[in-house]
C-alpha cells in the first residue's frame, strides 16, 4: 500500500513539475546509412522511424533532435527536413523529407526527449519570404530574428541546431550556414543566420533549445575555436580529419554514468561545394566513473574540404524519478555495458581511417 501512495505521489509531482522533478532519455537514429532507397532514390522521399524509449515517462515529455552526421553530394542543391510527431510516454515518430536533388546517403540523428519545468524546445521554420537577404544576392550577408519563450527562466541559455534546409549552391563555391546566437533575456534571444559568396539559403528549420537548470551544461564551439584546427589540412584525405574538445563535468555526472545524458549537434558549417561531397560529423562518449571529463570530436573526411564547423552540446547528469531508479538499479551490467561501448565506439570512428 506505501509502494502504490509512493508512486501515485511521484506521478502527480511530475505532472504538476515542482522544481527539481526531471526526466531525460537520449538515443540515435540511424535509418538512413546508405541503403539502396537512399543511395539511388525517387524524390520527393519521406518516411518516418518510431523509436521507443527505454523507459516509459511519467507524462508526455519534449523531444529534441538535432544532427551528428550527414552527407550530400558536391554541388547540387539540398532540400531536406526532419521533425518530430505522435509523441507519448512511450515512444514518438521521427519523419525524414528529402525533395533532392541532392542525395542524402547519410544522416543520423540524436534525439533527447525529456520532462524538466526548466527547459523548453522550440522548432522554428523560416520560410523563402522570411529570407529576403539570405535567399538572394553574394558575398556575406546576414539577417536577423529574435526567438521569444516563457518568461518563466529567470538565467537562460539557449542552443540550436540545423535539423532542415533548403539550399541553392549551383552558382557558389561555399555551402554556408551559420548562427550567431544574441545574449538571451528572461523572454527572447537574438539570433543572426549568415551566408557568403552565391549560396542562398531559401529556407531554415532550426531547433532552440532554452535552458535554466543549472545541472544542464551546454554551449557551442567551433569556429573560433578552429584557427588552427586539423581539418583544415586536407592533404590526408583518406582520414577523418578532426578537431578535440574536452569539458570538466561535476561529480554528478559519474555517479550512474550509463544514464548520463550527452547530447551533441550540428550548428553551423562552411563547406567548399566543388571540391568533395559535403561531410560533417560529430560525436561524443559517456562519463566514465574513472574521469569527470567530456570528450567530444567533430570533423569531416575525403575530400570535402571545410572552412570551419560548429556543433552544439547539452550535457545532463542522470535524471529519473525515484521509483524508476529503484527499478534501474535491478538492471544488469550487460546493459550499462553496452550503452557505454555504442557511444565509445562512436568517437572512436573519428580515428579510423
Amino acid at each position: 500500500m506505501f509502494i502504490i501512495a509512493a508512486i501515485l505521489c511521484v506521478s502527480v509531482l511530475g505532472q504538476l513539475g515542482y522544481d527539481g522533478y526531471t526526466e531525460w532519455q537520449s538515443g540515435i537514429d540511424r535509418t538512413i546509412n546508405r541503403q539502396n532507397k537512399f543511395v539511388e532514390p525517387v524524390f520527393p522521399l519521406q518516411m518516418f522511424t518510431r523509436v521507443q524509449f527505454p523507459r516509459q515517462f511519467s507524462r508526455r515529455p519534449q523531444v529534441l533532435l538535432m544532427h551528428e552526421e550527414i552527407e550530400w553530394n558536391k554541388n547540387r542543391n539540398i532540400n531536406y527536413q526532419t521533425f518530430v510527431s505522435d509523441v507519448t510516454v512511450k515512444g514518438f515518430y521521427i519523419n525524414y523529407l528529402i525533395n533532392g536533388p541532392a542525395i542524402i546517403p547519410v544522416l543520423r540523428i540524436r534525439w533527447v526527449a525529456f520532462v524538466d519545468s526548466e527547459a523548453e524546445v522550440q522548432y522554428v521554420n523560416y520560410q523563402f519570404e522570411d529570407l529576403i537577404r539570405l535567399r538572394q544576392g553574394f558575398g556575406t550577408r546576414f539577417q536577423d530574428f529574435m526567438v521569444q519563450y516563457y518568461l518563466k527562466y529567470p538565467t537562460p541559455r539557449v542552443v540550436a541546431f540545423i535539423v532542415g534546409a533548403e539550399i541553392e549552391v549551383y552558382d557558389s563555391l561555399t555551402t554556408t550556414i551559420q548562427i550567431q546566437l544574441g545574449k538571451p533575456t528572461g523572454s527572447a534571444t537574438a539570433v543572426r543566420f549568415l551566408t557568403r559568396d552565391r549560396c542562398h539559403i531559401n529556407t531554415l528549420r532550426i531547433a532552440y533549445f532554452i535552458s535554466s537548470d543549472y545541472s544542464t551544461i551546454m554551449g557551442t564551439l567551433g569556429s573560433s575555436d578552429n584557427q588552427f584546427n586539423q581539418f583544415l589540412d586536407n592533404e590526408n584525405r583518406m582520414k577523418l580529419r578532426v578537431q578535440r574538445f574536452e569539458r570538466e563535468v561535476p561529480s554528478t555526472f559519474i555517479f550512474e554514468s550509463h544514464q548520463n545524458v550527452l547530447a551533441q549537434g550540428i550548428t553551423g558549417f562552411d563547406v567548399h561545394s566543388r571540391a568533395g561531397n559535403f561531410y560533417v560529423k560529430v560525436g561524443g562518449e559517456y562519463v566514465d566513473k574513472k574521469s569527470s571529463t567530456y570528450h567530444c570530436a567533430y570533423g569531416t573526411r575525403g575530400d570535402t574540404v571545410l572552412q570551419y564547423m560548429e556543433v552544439s552540446y547539452i550535457l545532463h547528469p542522470p535524471a529519473l524519478p525515484p521509483y524508476q531508479m529503484l527499478v534501474e538499479e535491478s538492471a544488469t551490467d550487460n546493459q550499462e555495458e553496452e550503452s557505454k561501448t555504442e557511444e565509445q565506439q562512436l568517437l572512436n570512428e573519428s580515428l579510423i581511417p
